[in-house]
């Protein structure tokens, strides 16, 4: 039985997708290609792997067992071909960034990176708030700068190179605007927009919650990402606290920072695959430990 890498990979974006055409377009490829692939494939473990309608795809119970051992040997392979690229010289470094968490550490350590070796192309890729630990699993990215997520870390290992004030992100005409800096009791009161992610230690320690009032803040709405929490404060919906280079990462009218003078500043880490070995990784993670 000769299943092959690609077929894998194709395999497994069509149960994360459970949806054909968006599986196709996540990959680059055609709907007929995915669809002989995935047909091959089932044909060669005997099974039928997917049951398919007009109007949905779901996993058969051969699918739903056969899908871990397809991750996992996705991932072997990324982290085979990530390693040779490595052997090889050169190559490609993707750095992944959650929210705007250290950017500035980032965009400099690049720079550096880039002007010492001619040879190595890098790559910036945009993680949502939760997604860094899974994407260097998965080989999506070979480190990852980001605040705590409090998500599964199992295979990576962390290191933190810097912090980051806080500050309120709140609309322009709001009342405390104006301000230079306001503290976390100024706060109590006010209306709150979170990511719908984040639950449990980590959306306490955004919130500060319970506060040293004792007030436990009021959430109103929640976002999947940035740009979708700016609109939120935007519209005058609530206010959310962030890093403070959200303020120069996220521009958008409408919008105001004001720093928060008396709270913990945020952790940035930088992480990677527990297993790595990459010279070019080594040396990003030496610059930004300079740079922060």
């Amino acid at each position: 039985m000769n299943v092959s890498a690609t077929q894998l990979r194709y395999f497994v974006t069509v149960a994360e997708h459970l949806h054909f055409g968006r599986a196709a377009a996540a990959l680059h490829i055609s709907g007929p290609t995915l669809s002989q692939q995935i047909a091959r494939l089932e044909s060669v473990v005997g099974a039928r792997l997917f049951d398919r309608t007009p109007r949905s795809v779901a996993l058969t119970e051969r699918g739903r067992a056969f899908l871990p051992l397809a991750v996992e040997a996705d991932r072997a392979h990324r982290a085979v071909e990530a390693w040779a690229s490595e052997s090889a010289g050169g190559g490609t470094l993707r750095v992944g960034v959650v929210a705007a968490g250290a950017g500035p550490i980032v965009s400099r350590a690049l720079a550096e990176l880039v002007a010492a070796d001619a040879d190595l192309d890098v790559e910036l890729v945009r993680l949502g708030f939760f997604a860094g630990a899974q994407a260097l699993r998965d080989g999506v990215v070979d480190v990852v700068i980001a605040p705590p997520s409090g998500a599964r870390e199992d295979g990576v290992s962390s290191e933190q190179i810097a912090t980051e004030p806080r500050v309120l992100v709140l609309r322009d005409d709001h009342p405390l605007a104006a301000r230079d800096s306001v503290s976390i009791a100024e706060t109590d009161d006010l209306p709150f927009v979170v990511v719908g992610a984040a639950e449990g230690p980590v959306r306490s320690w955004w919130l500060v919650d319970p506060r040293p009032s004792g007030v436990r803040p009021r959430v109103t709405a929640v976002a999947d990402d940035v740009e979708g929490l700016l609109e939120l404060c935007a519209a005058g919906i609530g206010v959310n606290i962030a890093a403070a280079s959200v303020a120069t990462h996220y521009r958008r009218p409408g919008i105001v920072c004001v720093p928060i003078v008396d709270i913990d500043p945020v952790p940035i880490l930088a992480s990677r695959r527990a297993t790595c070995v990459s010279a070019s990784v080594d040396a990003f993670l030496e610059v930004a430990r300079r740079v922060a």
